[in-house]
């Protein structure tokens, strides 16, 4: 960004003809002063696929392609991950079920955390004649402390038992960390 320098005249000129300059001039920054920053420090990780990818077996959680990064350990400049899950064109189709509308699952894994599912999510159907779903957007966010080794924090196809779920165009994983 650059800076527009304003010359000390027409400072003092919008100071005189505007009695209240000065207080909305220092408001502004007293509140900027007096905000605790809530993320002082932060990096990234990203990963994203534009593949179309399906899902449709009953055997899983199975890690959905492309959508995985590492993570490092714990510093003194960051205890802990902001991880988000964008899936946005996801849609469901071939239902298994006469009975029960269709359904699937996504999780977040950190594998530095001994495997343990950190996050659960899932779209489904309300009407179990529906063959063909329309897109069924998903996002999940969590917070992830960071311990004393890398974690592989991936996205994974959860449980299916009712139909083909699809992400198709676009998906991500991204994770910013940060000092809590």
């Amino acid at each position: 960004m650059e800076r527009v320098p304003v010359a000390r005249k027409e400072l003092d000129t919008m100071m005189k003809s505007n009695p209240h300059a000065p207080a909305r001039i220092a408001m502004p920054i007293a509140a900027l002063f007096a905000t605790a920053l809530v993320c002082p420090a932060a990096d990234a990780f990203y990963a994203q696929t534009t593949t179309t990818q399906s899902y449709s077996t009953f055997i899983g959680p199975i890690p959905i392609s492309g959508l995985s990064f590492t993570i490092p350990a714990a510093s003194s400049r960051f205890n802990a991950a902001l991880v988000t899950l964008s899936l946005p064109n996801l849609f469901l189709s071939d239902n298994t079920s006469k009975t029960v509308p269709m359904a699937a699952t996504f999780q977040i894994v950190g594998t530095g955390l001994d495997g343990t599912t950190v996050a659960n999510g899932g779209i489904g159907c309300d009407n179990v004649n529906v063959t063909t779903s329309g897109i069924k957007p998903l996002s999940m966010t969590l917070l992830v402390p960071l311990n004393g080794d890398t974690q592989m924090v991936m996205a994974e196809w959860a449980s299916n038992g009712t139909s083909t779920v699809t992400t198709q165009t676009f998906a991500s994983i991204s994770a910013i960390l940060v000092k809590q």
